[in-house]
C-alpha cells in the first residue's frame, strides 16, 4: 500500500494529465464521451436521409423540342428542313388555282420563314411572309399547318388586310351579301341580274359567260343585264390606245348585250381575239360579222352609246361598286360570278318564303 500511494504522489508531483471520465447516468453507464459519438452518429443518418430526399434529378440537355412527362427528349418523324421543303411544294401549287392566290408561289419570302413544331398535336406549322401585289405591295403571312407523321396538310391559312370601317351591309348567305338601304326592286319572277364590269378587268370574260350560262339555265326566273364602266383597269390604257380605242370595246360589249340570243356568240368570238388590251374598230365590227348580231339594231344602238354608258356608270355609283366584276342581284343583294348561282337561289327562296 505504502509503495502505490508513493507512486501516485510521484506521478502527481510530476504533473502527469490525469482523465477523470465520470458516469453520466448511474443505470445506463453512459459517459459523455459515448454520448456524444452517439449523438454524432444520429446527425449523420439524419443528414444522410435529407440528402436522398433532396436529390437533384437527371438533367437531360439539349433538347430542342423540350421534355416529355416522362423525362425523356421529345422527337419528330420529320426535321424541319424536311417540313420548310414540303411547304414550298404546297405554295408551288397554289398557281394551279383559277383564282388571285395563283399569284403567292411568285411572291412568297421563302428565305423568311419560321418553322414551329407543336408538341401537343405533333403537328409543324411553317410561316412564310408574301407580297401582296393588290394591297401595295403589303407583307403578310401564309401559314400551313402540316401532320408530322407524313406531312400531309392539315391546314392552311392567309392573312390578308383587316376591314377598318365597318359597313352597314351584311352576309346574308353563302355568296349573297345584304346591301344595306337598298330594298328590293321585284317582289316576283323573274328578278333582275345587273352585271358590271370593266371591259379590262380580269376576270370579265369569265363574268360574262357565267352570267349567260346562268340565263340559260334559270330561263324566266331570271333577267340579265349588262353594265360596262371604266375604271381603274381602263385608265393605264389611255396614254397608249387614247380614250376612244380603250373605250370602243366597252361601246361595243354594251351594244351586242342589247342582243340576248346572240351575245354568247360574240363573246365567245371576242375571247379569241382579246389579249387584255383595246381591239381596233376593224377587229370589234368583224366579231359583230360573225356573230349574228341584228347589225342595223346594232348601229342604232351604237349611235347612242355614249349615253348608255353615262347611264350605266351612275348606277354603278348608285351601289357604290368600286371593284370589278360585280353582279347585283333582286336589286339588293351583291355578289360575283363564281357565286352568282347562290345570290339567285337564295333571292329566289326570299321571295317564295
Amino acid at each position: 500500500m505504502a509503495d502505490k500511494k508513493q507512486s501516485r504522489d510521484k506521478r502527481i508531483s510530476g504533473k502527469e494529465p490525469v482523465f477523470l471520465v465520470k458516469p453520466a447516468f448511474k443505470n445506463f453507464g453512459l459517459d459523455y464521451l459515448h454520448i456524444t459519438l452517439i449523438a454524432l452518429v444520429i446527425i449523420l443518418i439524419a443528414l444522410s436521409f435529407a440528402l436522398s430526399a433532396f436529390k437533384q434529378g437527371v438533367v437531360i440537355s439539349n433538347c430542342q423540342l423540350g421534355t416529355s412527362s416522362t423525362g425523356a427528349c421529345n422527337t419528330t418523324v420529320h426535321n424541319s428542313t424536311q417540313v420548310l421543303a414540303a411547304a414550298e411544294r404546297y405554295l408551288a401549287s397554289y398557281s394551279n388555282v383559277n383564282t388571285s392566290l395563283q399569284l403567292i408561289p411568285y411572291y412568297s419570302l421563302v428565305n423568311r420563314s419560321k418553322v414551329s413544331y407543336l408538341v401537343q398535336t405533333k403537328q409543324w406549322l411553317v410561316v412564310v411572309p408574301y407580297i401582296d401585289p393588290f394591297a401595295s405591295n403589303t407583307i403578310f403571312n401564309v401559314s400551313l399547318l402540316m401532320y408530322d407523321s407524313n406531312l400531309s396538310l392539315a391546314g392552311s391559312f392567309l392573312q390578308t388586310i383587316s376591314p377598318t370601317v365597318p359597313t352597314n351591309d351584311s352576309v346574308a348567305a353563302l355568296g349573297t351579301v345584304s346591301l344595306y338601304s337598298e330594298s328590293a326592286c321585284k317582289t316576283s319572277i323573274p328578278i333582275p341580274v345587273y352585271v358590271v364590269t370593266d371591259p379590262y378587268a380580269p376576270g370579265m370574260l369569265n363574268a360574262l359567260n357565267t352570267s349567260i350560262e346562268a340565263a340559260k339555265a334559270y330561263g324566266s326566273k331570271i333577267n340579265v343585264t349588262y353594265f360596262f364602266i371604266f375604271s381603274g383597269y381602263s385608265i393605264p390604257y389611255y396614254s397608249s390606245y387614247g380614250a376612244p380605242q380603250t373605250q370602243l370595246m366597252g361601246q361595243y360589249l354594251s351594244c351586242a348585250s342589247r342582243q340576248p340570243a346572240s351575245f354568247h356568240d360574240f363573246v365567245s368570238n371576242l375571247s379569241t381575239a382579246y389579249s387584255g388590251r383595246p381591239l381596233n374598230n376593224q377587229t370589234l365590227y368583224q366579231i359583230v360579222q360573225g356573230s349574228g348580231l341584228n347589225q342595223s339594231q346594232f348601229g342604232g344602238c351604237m349611235q347612242n352609246v355614249t349615253t348608255r354608258l353615262n347611264i350605266e356608270a351612275q348606277f354603278a355609283n348608285l351601289y357604290h361598286i368600286i371593284s370589278t366584276p360585280t353582279i347585283i342581284v333582286n336589286c339588293r343583294y351583291s355578289t360575283i360570278p363564281q357565286t352568282l348561282n347562290y345570290a339567285i337561289n337564295y333571292s329566289i327562296s326570299k321571295l317564295n318564303g
